[in-house]
């Protein structure tokens, strides 16, 4: 009679897991029921793939990030007045944008934490939908494609103005040019070109991590 009951509830409708959402009242009956095979091995992936690319893109981003700001605050105190204090300010615009694009990344670490919580059944673990994943991911790529833009923009100019700055220079004396009409701070320049490549580096690296992560979760409807 016992095993009747038990394959009458295990064939009804309510005991089936949702896997398509985590929003269920029967969240934590349905886990340690056992999750469906498939829905086990993308959350399995999720969580592989947030903690690893969480990590670099933290670490990278940081790294280069770190410096950039170091050589653009060193370019903007002992930059003369004829360095394009503009390229410095967006070029600073993409360093802040870094730094929270750092920050983001270290929401990825943070999301797989959540998974491996809810795959290890862990008490009181957060619940994880899957439009705020994939809306956490939008976000961090529109940083990256701020911030990108901002260095693009400071580039452009310093690149500029160094160009202004040779063709004058050659055209009063190839050798003493430098001198002559107060170039020496074209030295900074290519100092503030470093910080700017840096920025760009690294808002690129992070934004295809975040389309890389789009492309895996959101083509998994079973994941969260």
């Amino acid at each position: 009679m016992a095993r009747r009951v038990v394959a009458a509830y295990a064939s009804s409708p309510s005991a089936a897991l949702n896997t398509g959402s985590y929003d269920s009242n029967d969240e934590s009956a349905a886990v340690q029921q056992g999750l469906p095979e498939v829905a086990r091995q993308n959350l399995e992936s999720a969580f592989f793939l947030c903690r690893r690319f969480g990590w670099f893109s933290f670490w990278f981003q940081l790294s280069l990030s770190v410096v950039a700001g170091i050589v653009t605050l060193f370019s903007m105190a002992f930059s003369s007045q004829q360095s394009p204090q503009s390229a410095l300010y967006f070029t600073l615009f993409g360093v802040i944008t870094g730094f929270l694009s750092t920050f983001w990344a270290f929401g990825y670490v943070r999301l797989s934490r959540k998974l491996r919580s809810f795959l290890d059944d862990s008490s009181g673990a957060k619940k994880v939908r899957r439009s705020d994943v994939i809306n956490m991911l939008e976000k961090g790529a529109i940083i990256n494609v701020l911030g990108a833009g901002a260095s693009l923009i400071g580039l452009q100019s310093t690149i500029g103005v160094l160009v202004a700055k040779t063709l004058t220079t050659a055209a009063v004396n190839p050798y003493l040019g430098a001198t002559a009409m107060g170039a020496s701070p074209v030295a900074f320049d290519v100092f503030g070109i470093q910080a700017t490549t840096n920025c760009l580096l690294s808002h690129f690296g992070s934004l295809v991590i975040a389309l890389f992560l789009l492309r895996r979760i959101a083509n998994r409807p079973s994941l969260v």
